[in-house]
């Protein structure tokens, strides 16, 4: 039996950063992974039940979190209650202030449903430990700490009896537009990948950053998806960013651009063609030389919701 109520909700921060590190751990100890929460920081738990989810209440929570900015959050030590481990994110300050502010205008739904009195902003790994066994995890988290994420707005989730589904994605603040290529037949093509699945990663030149004055993408950012008529069609969050040389692509960041490459010499091609071509030549004032050493910008991201 699932040890969760069918209706039940929770408001988070999800934190896909840190499942390279904490996944298999909390795929054991973690009796929510189970069921489909991913690694998070929770805001309220347990929320308002599912059926008191009314369009006066979706529509308070989008505003009380859109009043608020987006900010980084450092995971930089690990703590204990007990028999539990969790990962301490650093400042706690702002996760804290979400869960009052809801907690504010929702005081039927006190933090962890009011057996406890502090909220402690934290990322659980495992439960059910004893002494010797949490400490020897907890020297394992360690040593893959500090780990830095941005926390770029709030998923509800609500169980379904099988699982932990996401049923509303509220940003804080307004999210920056993200935009795929130029206006046009390949924006048109690339925005369409994203929405059926097929493309979950994208690949720019540092240069074009630098040239711009523009910031790089950080994991946890959201973002709004613009078409070529300027649309804000869907969220993303970015899931990872690595800045390379473009020698170190390789075929799995290739194939998940989901523009049909099979090979890194068809991505290579592809991409020199457009970074070279008259639209890009004219932003960075005249074509760039590319060779295996230019830094590349490679970033995942996955699809959140329509907007």
């Amino acid at each position: 039996m699932a040890p969760f109520e069918i209706g039940e909700t929770a408001l988070v921060v999800e934190v896909p950063s840190a499942e390279p590190l904490v996944r298999g751990l909390r795929e054991r100890y973690d009796p929510s992974a189970a069921y489909g929460m991913p690694a998070h920081v929770t805001v309220l738990y347990p929320f308002l039940p599912r059926e008191r989810l009314d369009d006066g209440v979706l529509r308070a929570l989008r505003d009380l979190f859109a009043a608020r900015r987006p900010f980084e959050v450092v995971f930089g030590g690990v703590g204990r209650f007990p028999g539990a481990l969790y990962l301490a994110p650093e400042p706690d300050g702002p996760l804290r202030e979400l869960t009052e502010a809801v907690t504010a205008c929702r005081p039927e739904a006190p933090p962890y449903g009011g057996r406890f009195g502090d909220i402690v902003p934290h990322l659980t790994v495992a439960e059910g430990l004893d002494g010797e066994a949490a400490a020897g995890l907890a020297a394992d988290l360690a040593a893959g700490l500090p780990m830095t994420t941005f926390a770029g707005g709030v998923t509800l989730r609500v169980f379904d009896g099988e699982g932990w589904r996401a049923e509303g994605f509220f940003p804080l603040g307004e999210p920056p537009v993200a935009e795929f290529a130029f206006p046009g037949p390949l924006r048109d093509r690339l925005v369409a990948a994203i929405l059926n699945g097929g493309k979950t990663a994208t690949a720019g030149l540092l240069a074009d950053y630098e040239h711009c004055g523009d910031p790089l993408p950080v994991a946890g950012r959201w973002t709004a998806l613009a078409d070529s008529a300027g649309r804000r069609v869907a969220l993303l969050e970015t899931t990872q960013v690595r800045v390379v040389p473009i020698r170190e692509i390789d075929e799995a960041f290739a194939r998940d651009e989901g523009e049909g490459y099979e090979t890194v010499a068809q991505w290579r091609a592809a991409h020199e063609r457009f970074w070279t071509g008259p639209e890009m030549s004219a932003v960075l004032g005249g074509p760039p030389v590319i060779d295996d050493d230019t830094p590349i910008v490679a970033e995942r991201f996955r699809l959140l919701g329509l907007l």
